[in-house]
């Protein structure tokens, strides 16, 4: 982050890992055009990865970002993965406050992301038989997006 810079052309990148047994660890990132690298800008620990919990930890980083002179964070968009909670605390503290309203053209997950949700619901909600063509249906969509 450049000092009293926005962050407007930059992808919030966040997924939560279990590395100690009853909590998650958590690392927001972005891509520094400057370095041509992905940057960390917070690491945190948690117990609850729930909707509560991670609105703490997105304020308080919003509180330390003003403190460095970016008055409003306005991130390109953001890429998690597809658990709900992430989401619904995306749209709640940068979105407009309700998370059934989508972030038009600032949201996205990740293709291994995306390929787990895609395999878990096509098992559980198509035929078996038609299970191979739906995932071509959907890599099709996808590509041409």
């Amino acid at each position: 982050m450049q000092l009293g810079g926005d962050l407007e052309n930059s992808w919030m990148m966040f997924d939560h890992v279990k590395h100690v047994q009853g909590w998650t660890t958590t690392a927001c990132h972005v891509y520094d055009p400057i370095y041509c690298k992905i940057m960390s800008i917070a690491i945190y620990n948690m117990q609850s990865k729930d909707i509560k919990a991670q609105c703490i930890l997105w304020r308080k980083l919003n509180a330390i970002v003003l403190k460095k002179g970016v008055r409003n964070p306005n991130f390109k968009g953001f890429m998690v993965d597809n658990a709900q909670a992430n989401w619904n605390v995306v749209h709640i503290v940068y979105g407009i406050r309700y998370p059934i309203v989508k972030l038009i053209d600032k949201e996205h997950t990740c293709l291994f992301h995306w390929t787990q949700s895609l395999d878990k619901h096509t098992k559980q909600l198509i035929a078996s038989k038609f299970q191979d063509w739906h995932k071509v249906l959907c890599y099709d969509y996808k590509q041409n997006l």
